[in-house]
Formats: C-alpha cells, structure tokens, sequence
C-alpha cells in the first residue's frame, strides 16, 4: 500500500433514509477492505434511541462522525450552528473534529458559511474551494463528487472512468485527495428523476453499491484510504 498517495473519505447523511437504510451498506462494503471513513451528519434525522445507537456503535468500530452544518447563514430561525455542533456531542456522547455544509435548506453561502464553520473551533473543514481571508480551521481540499456528479450525469461505467481519471490528476499532482459518497444512494438510483428514477432503483442502475465496491477494490493496493481526522493529522505532520 502506498502511503504517499492517501483519499480521504467523505460520507454526508443528509436523510433518515440515508441513515437507516444506506449507512448499514456504507458500512458493510468498506468493512469488508478493512477502510474507515468519515459520516458527516446532519443533527435534524437523528429521531431515535435506534439512530443514536447506529451511530454510537460505527464510532466505536473506528468510523467518525463529523457536523453536517444546516444552519449555514446564521439564520435565528433555526438550531444556531454552535447548538447544532453541541447537540451532536451530547446526543451521541462523542467528540467531533470537524464539519461540512449541507447543501440542502440553506445551502453552501461561500465567505458567511466559511466563517460560521471557523468560529466552531474545530480541527478542520471543508466548503468548496478555500477562503479568500484567514482562517484559524483547517480547510480539507475540495471532495469529488462521485455519485452526484460522476455517476448521476455519466452512469456508472463512464461515470466511473471520469472519476478515476479526475482522481488521478489529483493524487499526482498533490499526493491526497477527498472523495464523497452519500449513503442514500446505495438503496436508491443516483439517476434521474420520478417514475425514472423508481425504474433505475428497481433495476439496480445507477446504484453506488457497485460502483464504490469496484473504487476500493481496484485501489486498495495503490492507495491508503483514511477517515478526515487521519488525513488532517497527516497533512499537518506533513506540513511541520
């Protein structure tokens, strides 16, 4: 296994669906390469003893659990971020070390999102892109999106070509990279939309189950998969 070429992955559970139903395959998939990622959540599906138990126990198996931020303007109208970060450390009784915006309710809102998720103090980070101001965080480089873009616009066997390609021009010009996978898509079609959408999930098209087998099969011998609190240690090491 290579250590100099490292992928940090990135796994958002945006939906009690995606918790309940995808997680459990998320899970038994990268057990099965002996690879731990990271699960960033979002505090609002987190409903039951059972979810809080779920969560709980990848934790101890080695997962992490990571802030899925949905307050990412500040809005008074909801949890305000820092009660988001602090409801997920008493809920499921863990430390956090860092967070991510969900693209969903608010949305991704470039510099006030990049400041809100700062002054979390946390270990690290990651938006799209980097801050064009200082920050105290850590900033985790840009994912790959590799079901919500490479898989849902090209399908699975171009799609999955694209995203090697991408993550190659990555891995040799910078030595690491990220990657994120949502749980939901491994019990439901990445492609399309509606009726179409029910079809592919039906057919099993489109699906993440082998498409994200086939990535850490072909890759486990060439490259050192690693949750985000490892690839932060690393990078910093790296960089003292």
């Amino acid at each position: 296994m290579n250590v100099y070429l490292i992928v940090g992955l990135r796994h958002d559970i945006d939906n009690v669906y995606g918790l309940r139903k995808g997680l459990p395959k998320v899970i038994s998939i990268e057990e099965e390469y002996g690879v731990r990622s990271t699960f960033f959540v979002r505090v609002d599906i987190i409903r039951s003893f059972k979810d809080r138990t779920l969560l709980k126990e990848i934790k101890k198996r080695g997962w992490e659990i990571g802030l899925h931020l949905i307050n990412t303007d500040g809005s008074l109208k909801k949890y305000l971020p820092k009660d988001e970060l602090n409801y997920l450390k008493k809920l499921l009784d863990i430390e956090v070390h860092g967070v991510t915006p969900c693209g969903k309710t608010i949305g991704f809102k470039g510099e006030v999102t990049w400041k809100i998720m700062d002054s979390l103090n946390l270990k690290y980070m990651e938006g799209y892109g980097k801050p064009d101001f200082e920050v105290r965080t850590f900033v985790m480089p840009t994912h790959l999106s590799f079901d919500i873009y490479y898989v849902r616009k090209f399908g699975e066997k171009e799609g999955y070509k694209k995203f090697k390609k991408d993550l190659w021009l990555k891995l040799e010009k910078d030595g690491f990279a990220t990657v994120l996978v949502h749980p939901e898509w491994f019990v439901r079609s990445v492609g399309g939309s509606g009726l179409k959408k029910l079809a592919l999930t039906l057919l099993k098209k489109q699906m993440m189950n082998k498409v994200y087998n086939q990535f850490l099969n072909e890759f486990k011998m060439k490259i050192t998969f690693m949750r985000y609190i490892d690839l932060y240690h690393h990078l910093n090491c790296v960089a003292i």
